[in-house]
């Protein structure tokens, strides 16, 4: 069987997902350290408040998309966070694969809304 379109989008958007957490995390650092150099009181105050409104308000809302993609995949919770590869054993619950002849394919019928379990 081969994948459906909406798996790959979910595939392809967990993998973004992942991208942007780590990219807000970096972002969260870098407006830390800004703040503790900033020249100005003023400067220091915004770049405080940016690193704040990502911390609380929009890097939480990421991780929890990230997770229900995650779970949509059927990641381990050791996965989750990490790049998901079809054709690795690195993520080794994930619910597609990528064959030698390069197509992918499921492990199990896949239905919007259901989750795979690698213990069934």
């Amino acid at each position: 069987m081969q994948l459906t379109h909406n798996l790959m989008d979910l595939y392809f958007n967990y993998n973004g997902r992942v991208g942007d957490v780590k990219g807000a995390q970096e972002g969260i650092e870098e407006f830390e350290q800004i703040a503790k150099t900033a020249s100005t009181e003023e400067e220091k105050l915004r770049y405080e408040q940016a690193a704040e409104k990502l911390k609380t308000e929009i890097l939480p809302k990421m991780q929890k998309e990230m997770e229900q993609l995650a779970k949509e995949l059927g990641l381990d919770s050791s996965d989750i966070g990490k790049v998901a590869k079809a054709d690795s054993k690195e993520s080794a619950t994930l619910v597609i694969r990528q064959q030698p002849h390069g197509q992918l394919l499921l492990l199990n019928s896949y239905g919007v809304g259901n989750y795979y379990h690698n213990k069934i």
